[in-house]
């Protein structure tokens, strides 16, 4: 009777644990299809408004700026120092404050492992992000959805027990965003999924969750 009790308790244990696995894939999931879904639906809206795709087609362009994160993995720790190239509306709805900002950037991180390896490795990446100002949800200061496709190159196909295959790699971007009125810092709570598109198998995909700081720069 101990012995089924106890496989009964192992089984139950084992199950949860499925389970909570399963809901965590889900989620990551759902935040990829969210970020790539997000953003080339974002894309197509401008071209659809026959709105500018590039900084330099901007009329206003605003300054540069850092950008400073830290984030982790289910295994992972990263921190990556980013360079906002500038920013600049590309379209305003004419009845309402809602807009969609160009904020391209390029950034450098490095990622470190819990066990297995290697235990570090550095990536670089540039992301042509773009920023859906949602308006002001208190005074001095404005919300705003962040959505990007981006690619860049890791240092290792491997890090830790995470196989990568190849050390080209998709960034796929998704950040909520409160920043000042005047523009002088943006907080960020983020999501970036780091994966191959199953280029070449196994491709064992990175999902970070972090926050970041952006101030603009003189």
């Amino acid at each position: 009777m101990k012995r089924v009790s106890k496989c009964l308790v192992a089984s139950m244990a084992l199950l949860l644990s499925s389970a909570h696995g399963l809901a965590q894939a889900e989620e990551r999931a759902a935040l990829k299809s969210m970020a790539v879904g997000g953003s080339l639906a974002s894309w197509a809206w401008l071209a659809w408004q026959g709105a500018p795709i590039d900084l330099a087609l901007c009329a206003k362009q605003g300054p540069s700026g850092l950008r400073f994160e830290a984030a982790k993995d289910r295994e992972l720790r990263a921190a990556s120092l980013g360079w906002r190239l500038g920013e600049c509306t590309a379209w305003r709805s004419p009845s309402s404050a809602l807009s969609l900002q160009l904020a391209p950037r390029l950034q450098l991180g490095a990622w470190q492992a819990r066990q297995g390896e290697p235990r570090h490795l550095v990536d670089a990446a540039f992301i042509p992000a773009l920023r859906w100002d949602l308006g002001a949800p208190a005074a001095g200061l404005r919300l705003d959805l962040e959505l990007g496709i981006g690619a860049g190159l890791i240092s290792h196909s491997r890090i830790g027990d995470r196989q990568k295959s190849t050390n080209f790699q998709f960034f796929d971007v998704m950040g909520l965003g409160l920043r000042s009125a005047d523009a002088r810092w943006r907080l960020s709570l983020d999501y970036r999924h780091v994966s191959n598109a199953d280029i070449r198998k196994p491709n064992q995909a990175v999902d970070f969750i972090g926050l970041s700081v952006e101030v603009p720069i003189p």
